[in-house]
């Protein structure tokens, strides 16, 4: 009696482990119908804070987007956070997650939160933000800034932020779950995403939530010449409960990631793919239906972000502007399909 008293006693004060397999299988296959979605950025916000921030959130945009996402037959989107926004207004931020995630539910879409990521801002600050430059997605913020990643003297706000948040909702089963940190080791302080990640991954599971976490996979020599995985890869695997992963390659490589990241014995997400021509819905979603594994594009609503330009566009004046062919966004700003067979392709493989 009293052994077991101590082991209740340790999970509610320490949280939860990482799922076993079993476990994340078991939640994999409850998730009915099959998971498919997009990365979600509003049209009119130009990143993370302009969606968050009270002065510029916009619930009935949000409301219409979502129900074309529902007619697509999408069950989920991968929706960025930021911790400046949350810093700004702890309670507002929250109400807001709340309205979003329940227009979501309202059309059988389930949120896949991400807590941190870099980005081309790499110190933001709350208020407006800078217009988006023609051809070049722009403004994406980093979470944390540089700022704070770079000075451990500021986690602790870190902290407060992802169990504040994730304890809100952590015995919500409208979320589909955590993605901690997107392509984390992607050009930023390596030292300090070493003591930083682990830390973030254990404040998420100190609240007991019923949602797996995860942090993709996405650097492509994995499966295209079997290294190793890096130390910080096997970071990122121990502290998931669901493999995700990136690829924005030809359909033969998409595939061999799924069949290296199968290896590891977990259910999978691919969080990021689609980048035309080379990654397309009609070659690379039959795929994912094949190995039964779960599908998130990038782009969804062509607005500020501008994601239907190549994202090298800035950097490389002989990169078509405007493109004739769209490099991502599923939907032109009215909402119409950019290409109506796209459209039918999702329907069809989620029996819509």
């Amino acid at each position: 009696m009293h052994k077991f008293v101590l082991l209740l006693f340790l999970h509610e004060v320490y949280g939860r482990t990482q799922w076993t397999p079993d476990q994340a299988f078991a939640w994999f296959n409850a998730q009915k119908p099959y998971i498919m979605g997009t990365n979600y950025m509003i049209s009119s916000a130009v990143n993370q804070l302009e969606m968050w921030q009270a002065e510029t959130f916009d619930p009935i945009l949000i409301d219409k987007e979502m129900a074309v996402g529902q007619q697509l037959g999408m069950t989920t989107m991968r929706i960025f956070l930021e911790d400046l926004a949350y810093s700004q207004d702890p309670a507002g931020f929250k109400n807001r997650m709340s309205t979003v995630v329940g227009i979501m539910s309202k059309y059988g879409i389930k949120p896949l939160f991400v807590f941190f990521t870099n980005g081309a801002i790499r110190n933001p600050a709350n208020g407006i933000q800078p217009k988006p430059i023609q051809g070049a997605e722009s403004a994406w913020a980093s979470t944390p800034s540089a700022n704070v990643l770079g000075d451990p003297t500021k986690w602790p706000a870190l902290q407060t932020y992802v169990t504040d948040v994730v304890g809100t909702f952590a015995n919500d089963s409208r979320v589909l779950g955590w993605d901690m940190w997107n392509e984390p080791d992607d050009g930023i302080d390596v030292n300090a995403l070493m003591s930083l990640f682990p830390q973030a991954c254990e404040w998420a599971r100190s609240t007991n939530p019923i949602q797996p976490l995860t942090s993709c996979l996405f650097k492509d020599d994995l499966w295209t010449k079997g290294r190793n995985y890096s130390a910080f890869e096997l970071m990122q695997i121990n502290n998931s409960d669901v493999i995700s992963f990136h690829e924005y390659g030809l359909p033969s490589k998409f595939e061999s990631a799924i069949i290296t990241l199968q290896k590891l014995g977990r259910p999978i997400i691919a969080t990021e793919y689609m980048g035309r021509p080379s990654s397309t819905f009609s070659t690379i979603l039959p795929i994912g239906k094949k190995y039964n594994i779960g599908m998130i594009s990038w782009g969804f609503v062509n607005g500020k972000t501008q994601f239907n330009h190549d994202w090298r566009a800035h950097l490389h004046p002989d990169i078509e502007y405007p493109p004739t062919v769209w490099w991502q966004d599923i939907l032109r700003n009215d909402k119409s399909p950019y290409l109506l067979e796209e459209a039918q392709i999702m329907k069809r493989l989620n029996g819509e």
